[in-house]
Order: C-alpha cells, then structure tokens, then sequence
C-alpha cells in the first residue's frame, strides 16, 4: 500500500516522459504530481494549458492555488525541505520545472520527477546544484 507522496511517485519511475501526459503510457512532471496525489486518494485541480515554456502560462500560481501558499522560496536550505514536498525548480532563468521530494535510504534528499532530457521518470539525489536551483517549495496541509 502506498503511504506517502514519494512512495507513489516512485511506481511511475521508468514511465515515459510525454508533455502533458497524465498516464503510465507518459507523463510530465505537472502530471506526476497529479496522478501521485490521485493514488493517494487526494485530487488535485489539474494543469494541462501549458506550452514547452510553463512558467509563461502561469505554473506557480497554478501550484499555489493547488497546494496552498509555498512554505520556502528562493534562496532554499535543504533544512526547509521535507519528503513529500512539492518543488518548482528552474534550470535556465524561469521556474518550469515540478519535482517531488524524497529521502533516499542513506538518508539525503532525492528528487522524484518526470525528466524530458533523460525521458523518463526518474529519482536522483537532490545535489547542492539542483538545491540552488529550487524556486518554490509547496507542502500540503494534512
């Protein structure tokens, strides 16, 4: 049974990545966060007018008016992080980019996300480079 945001976007891991896919045939990374949410029992106002560039159609606010108001913003310290938490991330100079927070075994940070360069779901450590890169951190009241 799955038991916490991370645990359920990991049984996506290997999916596709599809812009706008909302299935395990492909998903993005607005999708994963939908469709993990929705295995938990718990729907989300879905996101789906979006071009290749989201944060010029309004991503942030959309997570917002989902998940409530960030509970961190940029500059973020992993010590305002929790597993479960949603994060906006930007990787060129726009936040466009959403990513589920995880602990891996070992005890660090990971990021579960839906990849367009690597083309699938994936996890991978949260590193100092992609923690600089976090935008907005989104938790959702239990």
């Amino acid at each position: 049974m799955t038991t916490s945001l991370p645990d359920a976007a990991r049984r996506y891991i290997g999916v596709p990545f599809r812009h706008r896919g909302r299935s395990r045939r492909g998903v993005d990374c607005a999708g994963l966060v939908v469709l993990a949410f929705r295995d938990l029992g718990v729907t989300l106002p879905d996101f789906l007018k979006y071009g290749a560039e989201p944060h010029n159609d309004g991503l942030v606010a959309h997570v917002r008016s989902a998940l409530g108001d960030s509970v961190a913003a940029a500059p973020v310290r992993p010590v305002e992080l929790q597993p479960g938490d949603v994060i906006v991330m930007r990787f060129e100079v726009q936040p466009h980019h959403l990513a589920i927070v995880g602990r891996h075994p070992l005890g660090h940070f990971s990021i579960i996300h839906a990849d367009g360069h690597y083309g699938r779901v994936l996890e991978q450590g949260l590193s100092e480079d992609m923690t600089q890169r976090i935008t907005h951190v989104f938790r959702r009241a239990a």
